[in-house]
């Protein structure tokens, strides 16, 4: 009972809210003029039959909904309204069916089909299925809201969280100082090298802060940052790792700083070193875009909570119909991102 309750999303308030309705609504069937109030007026046997019809009901509204509109939100207004129509049409014909077939029972058709009965009957079940139909209908709306307005909710902590937690990263004072410390021996070294860095230096603050409060890039501006990113990386590992970009295009978005989020996990959790270097490849097919990296980890597990990834997913889960897919080996780390279609935002 409760599989079926929960399959027809129907929670304990609800049915209490409906039970009560046609306790009341069958109260006030008794106290029309003319008519005395009394015990019997109070009596709750037409709840149980109005129970057993109004769930009825919810199990023909249910279906139709389900397969004419679907589960999607926000609502489509015209597959709505006609799975509204269709369960509408479905319950007046098993009414009828269900009527037919007691009065066949008990040998009382030619009395309980009489032409002004059939109207009257049909208007009863018609006006039914519109207060109890779209009590359940106003119901499964705001049930679809709810749960609308909690992935949103996710999803903006979700991205909230991981736009903090990269900005701390490349903002934070022993990234700057690091750097800069690299960028004072570079000018001293070789100025042409140390225009570069500081270039690369500048554009990955700068990319940083102007996509903080993006959800969406596209896959060009991520590629770009991640080159600028990784050549910053390469001053200070040199040749240990190498990073390879194969793309057949396509307009295509992802979360900001998701890519160099998984050139960044490459490069801190596997040591490069003398006749191994790690390489770091990435790949699109249509809309999949691959990031493989060889593994070498450390002999002592850097600390690291893998919030970032874990955020990665959430944004993917919520702007993607496809989720983000993880693949590890004793060789080889493999990611696939599913990239979203410009048009779909």
């Amino acid at each position: 009972m409760k599989q079926l309750l929960h399959r027809l999303q129907l929670s304990p308030g609800f049915l209490l809210f409906i039970v009560a309705f046609a306790y009341l609504d069958s109260i006030k069937s008794r106290v029309a003029p003319g008519q005395l109030v009394n015990a019997y007026t109070f009596t709750p046997e037409a709840v149980f039959v109005a129970i057993f019809n109004i769930f009825l009901i919810v199990l023909v509204l249910r279906f139709s909904f389900k397969h004419i509109h679907g589960d999607q939100f926000p609502l489509n207004w015209k597959r709505g309204g006609l799975s509204f129509l269709t369960g509408l049409v479905l319950w007046v014909l098993l009414s009828n069916v269900v009527a037919f077939l007691f009065s066949w029972t008990f040998g009382t058709i030619d009395r309980n089909f009489l032409p002004e009965l059939i109207i009257s009957s049909n208007l009863n079940y018609i006006l039914n299925f519109i207060i109890y139909g779209g009590f359940y209908f106003a119901y499964l709306l705001f049930q679809k809201y709810q749960s609308h307005q909690q992935e949103l909710t996710a999803y903006e902590v979700a991205f909230a969280d991981s736009t903090i937690q990269q900005l701390k990263q490349q903002l934070n004072p022993h990234f700057l100082f690091n750097n800069l410390n690299v960028l004072d021996q570079l000018i001293e070294e070789d100025p042409k090298t140390a225009s570069r860095f500081l270039h690369d230096f500048a554009d990955i603050y700068r990319y940083a802060l102007d996509t903080s409060d993006r959800k969406l890039v596209t896959l060009a501006e991520e590629v770009d940052f991640a080159k600028n990113y990784f050549r910053l990386l390469s001053q200070k590992f040199g040749n240990g790792y190498q990073l390879s970009i194969a793309l057949t295009g396509g307009e295509y978005q992802l979360p900001p700083l998701s890519l160099q989020l998984l050139v960044e996990n490459a490069v801190l959790h596997n040591h490069a070193r003398a006749g191994f270097s790690i390489a770091i490849q990435v790949t699109q097919t249509d809309s999949i875009l691959t990031v493989v990296n060889t593994k070498s980890p450390y002999k002592y597990k850097k600390k690291g909570n893998g919030k970032g990834l874990d955020n990665l997913k959430k944004q993917f889960q919520l702007l993607s119909t496809q989720e983000i897919t993880i693949e590890e080996s004793e060789a080889l780390f493999t990611v696939r991102l599913p990239l979203i279609k410009s048009k779909n935002i």
